[in-house]
């Protein structure tokens, strides 16, 4: 393609404020290749994403939010990340380009893509460079000029004026990427700093996130950018002004805690749905925001980056399903009208798909487009859907986690390897060092959810007992689920068959709650084991809340002394084997070891531990304390067995 023509309707792209989009799908490494190539010596100053050349990788599209972009190359050549499509495209304004290139293997999702491509003229199909070089006709511009919109615009005009005179209120923003919520708030900052100079702290997922604020900003003294993790530790002479933007790409317990801790002026956030959070963090963030503070609501909903009617964004809202609504259901037929779908994602038609997502995306606060390609693409994804007539009551969402291939159980349970979709097997097998969960057929419930005005109403207990019968049907040997353990999903779960267990230690990032893991036997091997696991964990709960402790010396055996093998072989830390040691010197053998079991209670600190014990480091410590365990597993062994 001649130069001058290229740039001649570039010129043309910018005067109508639209975006376009060349996709192309390479059929080897060296047409990718030559496509990053080619794109680069056209744009000198392109910006790159997953292309391994000193940029981001896409997982860390993160990074670029907040930043305005002309021209973007998105590199997924070995596999698609479609938050990270949905993300960094929202960067790019009016005149400019998204370069994608895709993965050269067929799937659903892909033809998704195409198929919704070939509705927009100005996103083209391409398989190589030399296609895009041999193009005779660059896309069809619309001949009128497109009059930029006025800056700032009234809508922010109004809401600047609003936040500087309501600052004791928290100014909360919704919007969606390129309507202008972060030019409005750093517009604001600007106009407050020069009504009456003010502290005000500026966080965000990162840096560059808030490049766009701070740009509008100008170079106030009192206003500064300080990481969000370094807020919650430092104290403050003076209360500051805090400013958070980007919010939904924060976890959503952090954005409640910078908010319980300084005075929060204003919070910028994209709803979009592929920020972290999404329409999820807006419902319950909002809600919790409003019970606990003066709130002023403010939205943009007329886009600034680009022209109304852009084809990228139309493309991507329809083949990533960034903007389907969930209908409203006002009453609840019997169940007798109620109908069952047992299906993959691929096999739904549009409605029903947008049904399906739309109702994942409300219920759960960390849904996005990735989740849209794993239920279309990955054969191992199915869905339990709960319909009357047309209308969606619930989803479930199912995964199959095959067994851990012989070759790698070893490697798992010594916390040498993680193998991809296998959650529950590795999580019990490593945490518990129990080999046999590693050799059965799981089915884990990634999701269920009901539509939230008929919620209380039995409809989720249903459809898990229809997932218990239908998996014992297909003879699978265990059923199990893995969430954030907050108090409204625990007390979904203490209702259903399934049973607690594990709980870690670690609070998510994700979710600001520890992880539990309740579970299902569908065999009698399997139900067995899950039992004894089920009780131990109840075991060291009561031991953690100072309870009654009981555990028979069968569970001993079965659950206790594989923790404590494990902790001799050097795959648990001690934290792990803690309560299963106070147990051993407590009700076993008080002997076996120099510490007092009392001194091995939660309450006493592990830097106690340390000079109870006399030793100067944890790994002094734990070399002492394995020693100690392997002779008391060698005592009781030969004990055992005579």
């Amino acid at each position: 393609m001649h130069a001058n023509r290229y740039q001649t309707w570039l010129k043309q792209l910018k005067t109508a404020r639209q975006r376009a989009v060349f996709v192309f799908s390479p059929s080897s490494a060296e047409q990718r290749d030559a496509i990053i190539e080619g794109v680069g010596a056209l744009h000198p100053a392109l910006m790159q994403l997953g292309t391994e050349l000193g940029t981001p990788a896409l997982h860390h599209y993160r990074d670029v939010l907040g930043e305005t972009q002309q021209q973007v190359l998105v590199d997924m050549f070995r596999g698609l990340h479609l938050d990270a499509l949905a993300a960094v495209a929202g960067t790019i304004e009016g005149g400019g380009c998204l370069w994608l290139i895709l993965p050269p293997q067929s799937s659903p999702m892909r033809k998704r893509l195409h198929s919704h491509a070939q509705k927009f003229g100005l996103v083209q199909w391409l398989s190589s460079w030399q296609d895009w070089e041999a193009l005779k006709q660059l896309p069809q511009l619309a001949e009128k000029s497109v009059t930029p919109p006025e800056f700032p615009s009234p809508t922010q005009a109004q809401i600047i004026k609003a936040m500087t005179t309501e600052c004791d209120a928290t100014h909360l923003l919704m919007a969606d990427r390129g309507r202008g919520k972060s030019t409005t708030v750093g517009l604001a900052i600007k106009q407050l700093q020069s009504l009456s100079p003010r502290q005000i702290i500026v966080t965000g997922p990162h840096p560059r996130a808030v490049a766009t604020l701070l740009n509008h900003v100008g170079s106030a003294d009192k206003v500064e950018f300080m990481a969000w993790d370094q807020l919650l530790k430092r104290d403050f002479t003076s209360a500051p002004l805090l400013v958070i933007d980007e919010a939904a790409a924060l976890p959503l317990h952090i954005t409640q805690q910078l908010c319980a801790k300084f005075q929060v002026w204003a919070i910028a956030s994209t709803v979009d749905g592929y920020e972290g959070c999404g329409k999820g963090f807006a419902q319950r963030f909002n809600q919790w925001l409003r019970e606990r503070f003066q709130v002023r609501e403010h939205t943009l909903t007329v886009p600034l980056r680009w022209a109304e009617g852009d084809a990228c964004e139309q493309w991507l809202d329809a083949a990533l399903l960034l903007r389907s609504a969930t209908p409203q259901i006002a009453t609840l037929a019997s169940t007798a009208e109620h109908q069952w779908q047992w299906c993959r994602a691929h096999e739904l038609h549009e409605q029903q798909l947008q049904a399906v997502m739309s109702l994942l995306l409300e219920a759960h606060y960390q849904s996005s487009p990735n989740d849209l390609r794993l239920l279309l693409d990955d054969p191992s994804q199915h869905l339990c859907l709960l319909w009357q007539q047309e209308q969606l009551l619930g989803v479930c969402w199912l995964a199959d986690e095959a067994p851990v291939g012989r070759h790698l159980q070893a490697a798992v349970l010594n916390g040498e390897r993680r193998v991809k979709g296998r959650l529950l097997p590795q999580a019990l097998g490593f945490y518990r060092q129990q080999p046999a969960c590693l050799t059965w057929q799981w089915q884990r419930i990634v999701r269920i959810a009901i539509q939230p005005q008929l919620q209380r109403h039995g409809l989720g207990l249903n459809m898990l007992n229809a997932v218990i019968e239908r998996g014992v049907a297909q003879g699978f040997c265990a059923l199990g689920t893995s969430f954030g353990a907050t108090p409204e999903v625990l007390m979904f779960w203490q209702q259903t068959p399934l049973i607690e267990i594990r709980r870690g230690a670690k609070r998510n990032m994700a979710s600001g709650e520890v992880s539990a893991i309740y579970a299902l036997g569908l065999k009698a091997e399997s139900q067995s084991l899950l039992t004894a696991l089920a009780e131990l964990h109840q075991a060291e709960l009561a031991w953690h809340n100072a309870g009654q402790v009981n555990v028979s010396r069968q569970l001993l055996k079965q659950t206790i002394v594989p923790l404590l093998k494990g902790f001799t072989q050097s795959h648990l830390p001690f934290s792990n084997i803690r309560f299963a040691w106070w147990y051993v010197l407590t009700y076993i053998s008080a002997s076996a070891s120099t510490i007092d079991p009392n001194r091995l209670l939660p309450t006493t600190s592990y830097a106690q531990l340390l000079q109870l014990a006399q030793v100067a480091s944890r790994a002094e410590f734990e070399r002492k304390l394995r020693q100690e365990v392997r002779n008391w597993l060698e005592e009781f062994s030969s004990t055992d067995n005579s």
